[in-house]
């Protein structure tokens, strides 16, 4: 069974950039079809499962040297001629780098939240601010006072009728 670029990179849950860029670097053996993409047999794809796994535990293949050109799976275990005891060396320093990278790892992100957590109280810092100017803009008693505008324009009506029957007895 043979597999495209994409179809690896899913199965293995990785970007097919990222993929193509191992095949070149670490020179894993696989073919182009006759379009010149690349595709991958179950060997090739046993080395790039290899390279992910080792990748995860280093954190970035960038980021240490780059370990030689792999051709087949290698495992602690399938090597009878070391002794126990080297065994268990080369298992208690790769537990020791391990256990160093999650330190760190956990230290970054540790920093990355107090980072995000201190721009938050700034920001609710200045909110509170803000509404405490508001707050005393309110309880300020205000210089104008709304009064009725007096109107003087207005004629001021008088009875007259009144007049006439008080003179003329009516």
């Amino acid at each position: 069974m043979e597999l495209k670029t994409h179809e690896v990179a899913k199965e293995l849950g990785m970007a097919p950039r990222t993929i193509r860029k191992w095949v070149q670097k670490y020179k894993i053996p696989c073919s182009k079809n006759d379009y010149g993409h690349y595709v991958y047999d179950q060997k090739a794809i046993l080395l790039l499962e290899t390279l992910k796994a080792s990748s995860e535990v280093a954190g970035s293949l960038d980021e240490y040297e780059s370990p030689p050109p792999i051709t087949e799976p290698t495992s602690i275990i399938q090597q009878p001629n070391e002794p126990k005891e080297q065994k268990m060396d080369l298992l208690n320093d790769r537990i020791n780098r391990v256990e160093r990278l999650l330190d760190q790892k956990a230290d970054e992100v540790v920093s990355y939240q107090l980072l995000q957590q201190r721009k938050e109280i700034e920001d609710l810092t200045k909110r509170v601010g803000e509404l405490e100017e508001i707050i005393l803009a309110l309880q300020t008693p205000s210089v104008k006072k709304y009064e009725p505008p007096l109107i003087f324009d207005q004629p001021v009506k008088t009875k007259r009728r009144g007049m006439f029957r008080s003179i003329f007895g009516l």
